[in-house]
Formats: C-alpha cells, structure tokens, sequence
C-alpha cells in the first residue's frame, strides 16, 4: 500500500499518525540522528487504511508494541518547512498507556526497529520543555 502523501502546488501533504506512549508520568519520544528535536513514534497512513490501523501499524513497525488500545486524543495540522521541501500535514494523534510490566516501560533506549537511524527515549513529564519536541501541544 502507498503512503498518503502527496505534491500539490510545490507542497508535500502528509498524512499522519503519532502515538503519544505514557508509562508512570514518562512519555515515549523518538530521536532522530537527522533532525534537532523529538517527535513521538508514528508514520504516514496508507490510502485506504484508518488511522487507527495506522496508529497500531506503525508501533508494531517501529517497536514491536503489539495489543495495544490507541485512543484519539487530537487531531494536528501543521505547516513547516523540512529540508528545503514545505509541508502540509494532518496528524492524528493517539494516547497508548503502555502497562508496567510491559518490555518497552523497562527500556531507557528503545531502537527503531523500523529506521536504523532513529532511537526511542523516555522523557518525564517534568522535564518535557527542557527539549525542543514537534508538535509543541505535548507541552500542554
């Protein structure tokens, strides 16, 4: 299946999910080698799949989170300019309580399974505006 995003006019428009992943008052973020700040795991949705599909897709991609209950929290749209290409993009953001006993809430430093140049960190709640994260409503 492709992804959902697409040139119109010069602009990329992307279509997204992100998982805003939550274990004792810490959240789950991804760094990137290629960029200066974190974002929360997720990816393009593919034409035809929701973004429910999508959201539990794209965890069991990149950290083999399986069985998981993806609940909509926010619906993002964001305009930006990334590596000389400008972006439209429409993020849907779902909130996963990861269990105590799960591998990743015992993790520090997750691997991507999916992009080799990404890692997963968990940041506490408490110290969320010490890093630049995109998109800014975590912050919130």
């Amino acid at each position: 299946m492709s992804d959902v995003a697409v040139f119109v006019d010069g602009i990329k428009f992307n279509f997204r999910v992100s998982a805003l992943i939550e274990n004792k008052g810490r959240y789950l973020l991804e760094k990137s080698i290629k960029t200066d700040f974190l974002n929360m795991p997720g990816g393009r949705v593919h034409a035809g799949e929701s973004t429910l599909d999508a959201v539990k897709r794209e965890l069991e991609e990149e950290l083999k989170l399986e069985n998981v209950a993806p609940k909509l929290i926010k619906i993002s749209e964001q305009f930006f300019v990334f590596d000389n290409t400008k972006y439209h993009e429409l993020n849907f953001i779902y909130y996963v309580k990861l269990k105590n006993n799960n591998p990743l809430a015992q993790s520090d430093n997750i691997q991507n399974y999916d992009n080799q140049t990404q890692t997963m960190v968990w940041i506490k709640r408490k110290d969320l505006k010490k890093y630049k994260i995109l998109p800014e409503f975590i912050y919130y």
